[in-house]
């Protein structure tokens, strides 16, 4: 069930879906980026954010993408195509080969778990200020 933290985007916030199936870090991440002044929507399920994605507008979408058996990859192709314009961090805390090229050529950032909530924001700042150079 997805969990809405903060304001809405009419207070010319921006918005962040945040994807994690592990429940400390996605309240974690909600709660940090909720307090930086973020807009924040939390979900621990896969079509729940494709849904989300479908449905709103997000700025940036922080999503997991070495998840079992949910998976994370098809919910980054899924923003690829339904908003392009959202920009992506992927985070893991399974770094395969496979996953780490997946997350490189196709989202913004990639950060291994665990990571620096410092190191996270500044990601996210980063990324949101890059704008989306993906098609």
């Amino acid at each position: 069930m997805a969990s809405s933290v903060g304001s809405t985007d009419r207070n010319g916030q921006e918005r962040i879906l945040v994807y994690d199936d592990e429940p400390v870090i996605l309240d974690l991440l909600g709660l940090v980026l909720s307090r930086e002044g973020y807009d924040v929507t939390t979900t621990p399920c896969d079509e729940e954010a494709s849904g989300l994605m479908s449905a709103q507008r997000f700025d940036l979408a922080v999503a997991d993408v070495g998840l079992r058996p949910s998976n994370g990859c098809r919910l980054v192709k899924v923003i690829r195509d339904v908003s392009p314009e959202t920009a992506i961090v992927a985070i893991t805390a399974y770094p395969a080969k496979e996953v780490v090229r997946f997350a490189r050529e196709h989202a913004q950032a990639f950060l291994e778990k665990p990571f620096a909530l410092g190191e996270f924001l500044t990601v996210v700042r980063t990324a949101l200020g890059q704008g989306v150079t993906h098609n």
